[in-house]
């Protein structure tokens, strides 16, 4: 039923949009960049025309001057996977102060560095989880430090 219902509104949509020689100039503006121009007509309103966004997030608009129905769609897409060659982030763990000694439990330092290496000034949000081995607790006081130090942003 919805099928139905879907396909004679699209064809309404058609009937009521549609107009012989059209002609259209699409303008998409951005305050830091050039404009993208797109001219949609006769012979080409079935054609796919598309240009990526060159920062987001952004301010953009939209210009159309002309006769007929053009469609705009813009698309983002959320936590796109990097090719394995290009990290995001570099991680580096490393133990400091080792104490093993036989009256005391085991006790160390682990030292972690991460940076953002991607092609951006700045990435959006990263979480470093650290899950402690079995038997290990952390130090209350370290963990304090950890919250309060000015490199965790």
């Amino acid at each position: 039923q919805d099928t139905v219902v879907a396909l004679q509104a699209l064809a309404q949509y058609g009937y009521l949009t549609f107009s012989k020689n059209s002609l259209n100039t699409v303008q998409v503006n951005f305050a830091e960049s050039p404009s993208k121009t797109f001219q949609v007509n006769d012979e080409n309103r079935f054609l796919l025309q598309q240009a990526s966004l060159a920062t987001i997030p952004g301010n953009y608009s939209v210009e159309v001057n002309g006769t007929g129905c053009v469609y705009l769609q813009t698309t983002l897409r959320y936590n796109v996977r990097l090719p394995k060659k290009a990290a995001g982030f570099s991680l580096s763990v490393q133990l400091a102060n080792v104490s093993c000694t036989s009256s005391f439990p085991p006790k160390f330092d682990l030292v972690l560095s991460a940076s953002y290496t991607g092609n951006r000034k700045v990435s959006n949000m990263a979480i470093i989880d650290v899950k402690m081995l079995s038997g290990f607790v952390p130090v209350r006081s370290s963990l304090e430090k950890v919250k309060n130090g000015s490199k965790v942003k």
